[in-house]
């Protein structure tokens, strides 16, 4: 067993053996925001409340709820999901190692940060400090009413709060927060380019590596939002168009009801047609200093000074994200 101080408490972790030789520490299911429950669910993440004594790490938190599409083909998780998982090669290394941030893909819907696909082995035998993590998905995560109340883009700003818990913990667990790499593959990919234009991303890591896809791609940006979430809503039986009355209606919805695989949306509504209830990022309205994570004019004001990696090819900010299908 292992035990390290964070900002919110005590976490007691184990020693793990490594099947390419070794040992190293592993920390799991460790909460980086309060669960987004009740009046929180479709907002932004809250900060965790400390807790007192000594919080077992040892077992991985719940995923987010989700269809898993890809994978199991099953109903999995919890609305309560916010959670992450560190693991490092030494807590007191003469020197802090380098950090690598995984956002895992799955297109918004499904997939998590534990290592049912990809484990930290081969990274930790490169002295590498690898922290993974879970983000609200589908309806929960990207719902957008275009309100106050429901602004979209709540996965997106977990993300953030995962990247900023990194910037204020990892030092503990012998990470250096000023050598953050985030990086991800597909749905994880394009989350990893949206980072670098959100304002609310600037500062928090050094490296980027974009592993196929791009918030260029069609599927990684939400259009009509609105429309959408007014299409759910009348789906389960709300048939109003009062922005209060839908926000209080969808967040007192269960949450089994926002995976149902047959919840699609194929009428022509408005004159316009939906072909399916999909979610996304979306371009967020300002509502007063509430922090938006992407809007349009963000598309061409990339952080300076951080190192994006493609393939074989380390590229300066100034290049082009290609888009795919």
């Amino acid at each position: 067993m292992a035990k390290v101080t964070i900002s919110d408490g005590i976490l007691e972790g184990e020693n793990v053996r490594n099947k390419y030789g070794g040992t190293y520490y592993s920390f799991k299911g460790i909460p980086y925001a309060k669960p987004p429950l009740g009046d929180l669910r479709f907002k932004a993440p809250q900060p965790v409340k400390p807790w007192d004594g000594i919080r077992n790490a040892s077992k991985f938190g719940p995923i987010s709820y989700q269809n898993d599409v890809f994978m199991t083909k099953a109903i999995l998780g919890q609305e309560d999901c916010l959670y992450l998982n560190v693991y490092t090669p030494d807590l007191a290394p003469n020197k802090p190692f380098p950090v690598m941030i995984w956002i895992h893909g799955g297109g918004f819907i499904c997939g998590s940060g534990n290592d049912d696909m990809y484990g930290p082995e081969f990274l930790i035998k490169k002295d590498v400090v690898v922290v993974t993590f879970n983000y609200r998905l589908g309806i929960l995560g990207f719902l957008s009413l275009e309100t106050d109340d429901i602004p979209g883009n709540a996965g997106m700003k977990d993300q953030v709060a995962a990247l900023r818990w990194v910037q204020n913990n990892i030092k503990n667990f012998g990470g250096d927060p000023n050598n953050v790499t985030i990086f991800g593959e597909s749905a994880g990919a394009a989350s990893v380019s949206y980072h670098l234009i959100s304002p609310m991303s600037a500062g928090l890591f050094k490296r980027a590596i974009i592993q196929s896809g791009a918030f260029t791609s069609r599927w990684a940006k939400c259009l009509r939002p609105r429309d959408r979430a007014l299409s759910l809503a009348k789906k389960l039986g709300c048939y109003t168009e009062d922005d209060k009355e839908v926000a209080k209606f969808l967040k007192s919805q269960p949450m089994e009801l926002f995976v149902d695989p047959k919840l699609t949306i194929t009428a022509a509504e408005n004159n316009k047609i939906i072909m399916e209830l999909y979610v996304g990022v979306v371009s967020e309205k300002k509502f007063g200093d509430s922090e938006r994570f992407f809007y349009d004019d963000l598309e061409l004001n990339i952080h300076q000074d951080v190192d994006i990696i493609k393939i074989n090819n380390k590229i300066k900010i100034k290049s082009l994200f290609i888009p795919y299908f």
